[in-house]
């Protein structure tokens, strides 16, 4: 009994280790910062929290020092990456938002296939989703791929321009908003944001 419930608190943890690293880059795609910041601080909060490595011990089974080490690197890594993520995301200045027009360099779209179980070992295709983005330049002259709707996707045309709204982050880094049908949702350049 307490093995079964030990096996089920592994796949628990290991699926919202999971869970924090995906959902950190969906947030990721809608922040206006380098990629190389909130990865930094993941392995930074790893790095601190490292002489607690051989709690893992329990997840991985082994008592190597290697493997749990790893195992922590990882997993307090994505936990550190969504954390600051959503932290900036979730708690951005509402009455900091403010509209730029950014152009168009690309859109495109991504395939991926769909699966389905049936039975216990057994997995089919079912289908495709496709999702879409578009290549856009700020002010600065940063670039980023942005996800949008179908109906945005569809009413945007290559060299063309958009307005996106957005707020400041709760560290710093502006975050893009949605509204209505989905179109990037706020006045003053990105460049301005950034280095306040």
């Amino acid at each position: 009994m307490k093995a079964t419930f030990v096996n089920i608190l592994r796949g628990v943890t290991l699926f919202l280790l999971f869970f924090a690293g995906v959902g950190g880059y969906m947030i990721y795609e809608n922040t206006l910062s380098p990629w190389w910041i909130p990865v930094g601080i993941a392995l930074m909060i790893a790095a601190i929290t490292s002489p607690f490595y051989k709690k893992w011990g329990w997840l991985t089974a082994y008592k190597s020092k290697t493997v749990n080490l790893l195992c922590h690197l990882i997993g307090m890594g994505s936990l550190g990456y969504a954390l600051f993520l959503a932290g900036n995301y979730g708690l951005a200045d509402p009455s900091s938002t403010y509209e730029e027009e950014v152009v168009v360099q690309q859109k495109f779209q991504k395939t991926h296939k769909k699966t389905r179980r049936v039975g216990r070992r057994r997995v089919v295709a079912d289908g495709e989703r496709k999702n879409y983005y578009l290549q856009v330049t700020f002010k600065n002259g940063m670039e980023k791929e942005i996800p949008v709707s179908l109906s945005v996707y569809n009413k945007t045309r290559t060299g063309g321009t958009k307005t996106f709204t957005f707020q400041r982050g709760f560290f710093g880094f502006p975050v893009i908003r949605r509204k209505g049908t989905g179109l990037l949702c706020q006045s003053e350049s990105v460049h301005e944001n950034l280095s306040r």
